[in-house]
């Protein structure tokens, strides 16, 4: 019943890309004007109405209500709950005063769309504390310096790098770069074969990783482009990038079997 040259406006939570805004969208491209305010500035960490909703009380709720619940209650991101990979994951308010050891698993990009992306995590009684992150599409001889400092600023002792397409020569400048930039051989690089399905791997692992890789309780904004991909990813269908959960998984791996030498740089373990 509106009028010609009328406005619409539609408020609403978005919950899923179909819902009433997502069909506007795919129907209507360019006639819509979005205004999305999140609660939570992932870039600078700034709530958007301090006093209505503390940082204290998001971080309290993201710890009591589901993801897809949180996203899009309080992110405006519809992200949709049925098919996701992982149905919540397990956070951290702080580290133990000490760990077991100190691992890293990276997967590489294989392409020039893929992401590069290495975390590190501390390892203490059975369970991973993820520590740092390097998730990017920048160029291989950008992607080996970050890995480089990551390993040598989280004093990892392995650090397992997938050699298929081109991972061993990755792993083998990593190496250099340690000790040519930073003076580390104490870091234990591992180039890692991976023949086995993604799909699969990720599947049998999924719930290790809910319960067992703990992300610190402020992972949003400390890595927004990662938590989006690792908490919008889908079980089955089409996903543009899979590299997060591929390395995350990965790191699942490599800790339960206990890590595997096949080159090694340094003396190992630091004292």
């Amino acid at each position: 019943r509106i009028e010609e040259g009328g406005r619409q406006i539609v408020v609403m939570t978005r919950w899923a890309e179909r819902d009433l805004c997502g069909r506007l969208l795919a129907a209507q491209p360019g006639m819509w004007r979005v205004l999305r305010l999140p609660a939570l500035d992932e870039g600078t960490g700034e709530m958007l109405c301090p006093s209505l909703l503390s940082r204290a009380r998001y971080e309290e709720l993201s710890r009591l209500t589901g993801t897809a619940v949180m996203r899009a209650n309080y992110q405006q991101e519809p992200v949709e709950r049925r098919g996701l990979l992982y149905d919540h994951f397990s956070t951290y308010a702080r580290l133990p005063e000490r760990f077991e050891r100190i691992i890293s698993y990276t997967d590489t990009a294989d392409t020039g769309r893929d992401f590069l992306c290495c975390v590190a995590a501390g390892v203490w009684r059975g369970q991973l504390y993820l520590l740092d992150v390097c998730y990017t599409d920048q160029p291989m001889e950008v992607t080996e310096g970050l890995v480089a400092a990551l390993l040598h600023r989280c004093r990892v002792d392995e650090a397992a790098i997938e050699s298929n397409n081109g991972g061993r020569g990755f792993a083998r400048n990593v190496r250099e770069l340690l000790y040519d930039r930073h003076g580390d051989r104490a870091v234990r690089v591992l180039a890692l074969p991976q023949r086995a399905n993604k799909e699969a791997r990720m599947l049998v692992q999924a719930g290790f990783v809910e319960k067992n890789v703990l992300m610190p309780e402020d992972w949003g904004a400390r890595w927004g482009a990662f938590y989006r991909a690792m908490n919008g990813f889908l079980r089955a269908g089409r996903n543009a990038h899979d590299d997060a959960p591929v390395a995350v998984t990965g790191l699942a791996e490599f800790f339960l079997r206990g890590g595997r030498t096949e080159f090694r740089s340094g003396a190992g373990r630091r004292a």
